[in-house]
């Protein structure tokens, strides 16, 4: 028989405003590096998953692959989300 012993969550630590932003500013750049890097992979899948089957031109040069990324940290228990959770919301 185990038993296993469960330690406490620790509280929230401090951050000064400044790191968070460079952090923030961070992940973006990682998620638009990320995005920008799979342009062909994403559209491959709309293209095998869509009814809509717009072709990649269409999407070029309506600037559909074109975003602006916001964060948002959702730092609040009640969400249920868990302190900390990082949410992206993509803004078209």
């Amino acid at each position: 028989m185990r038993l296993r012993l469960h330690r406490p969550m620790p509280g929230p630590t401090a951050v000064s405003a400044k790191d968070k932003n460079e952090w923030a500013n961070f992940v973006v750049q990682e998620v638009v590096s990320f995005l920008g890097a799979r342009k062909e992979e994403i559209y491959a899948n709309y293209a095998a998953q869509s009814e809509g089957k717009l072709s990649r031109e269409t999407i070029e040069e309506a600037g559909l692959m074109d975003f602006e990324i916001a964060l948002t940290y959702l730092q609040d228990r009640s969400s249920g989300l868990g302190r900390g959770f990082l949410g992206m919301n993509l803004i078209r």
